[in-house]
């Protein structure tokens, strides 16, 4: 019996494309999901092609070179763009991996404005709302220098806002995606520590100035964190 086993990992990673014209061209960051294929003959005794533990062992230390990083600075990493990383991983595969066959590299944002009308989410307590996504890079200057994040990376940032009006809400946040996708997020004034929960407030205060009256603003900064502001 042949199967694919598929483990995923997660890379939070900076990056800039030179060549590239506009926007795609400045330092932003994204969330990568890599998703590591096995493909083989079942184990008829064990009933597996293999334990998920030894993908992950072998996998880990490629994983860690790329998470809350800037793949630009990873050494041998010439070009960024996804097929490019993906031959970079393959490349390093340890040759004593077992029934590795591929690995699938692609980027979990929308890599562009597309928002979304949300109904309100009495579970989570949100109101109707606006989503959208933004592709950004950031550091955290005040954390220990030895913390992840104070290296520069990147994420596929969902963003939620919600108010009374959301045809006005949907035109002022058009601005605020222009203002922070595809950038350093240290670089917009009053960011210059952009956490999950200074982002949230400087986006309210952005709407807010805009002459519209925010009732939340929800910041996923990974597909397993984030942060909910209602204002003071």
């Amino acid at each position: 019996m042949k199967v694919e086993l598929i483990k995923t990992f997660h890379a939070e990673a900076a990056h800039e494309n030179p060549r590239e014209r506009g926007p795609q061209g400045r330092m932003h960051g994204h969330s990568y999901r890599l998703d590591v294929v096995s493909t083989g003959e079942l184990d008829p005794e064990r009933g597996w092609l293999m334990d998920y533990a030894d993908i992950k062992e072998c996998f880990r230390p490629i994983q860690r070179q790329l998470d809350h990083n800037c793949l630009n600075h990873v050494e041998g990493m010439e070009e960024t763009h996804l097929e490019a990383v993906r031959g970079w991983i393959r490349a390093r595969i340890p040759k004593d991996f077992q029934h590795f066959h591929d690995v699938r590299v692609r980027i979990l944002g929308d890599c562009a404005f597309k928002p979304v009308w949300l109904p309100a989410d009495d579970r989570l307590g949100l109101p109707e709302r606006i989503g959208f996504g933004i592709e950004a890079a950031h550091y955290l200057p005040r954390v220990p220098r030895e913390h992840q994040c104070r290296r520069l990376h990147g994420h596929s940032y969902r963003i939620e806002v919600g108010a009374e009006n959301l045809d006005a809400l949907e035109r002022r946040l058009r601005d605020v995606y222009d203002q922070l996708d595809h950038s350093v997020l240290n670089d917009r004034g009053g960011l210059e520590n952009p956490t999950s929960e200074h982002l949230s407030r400087w986006i309210w205060d952005c709407v807010q100035t805009g002459g519209i009256q925010p009732t939340a603003v929800a910041i996923q900064e990974t597909c397993t964190a984030g942060c909910v502001y209602r204002g003071e």
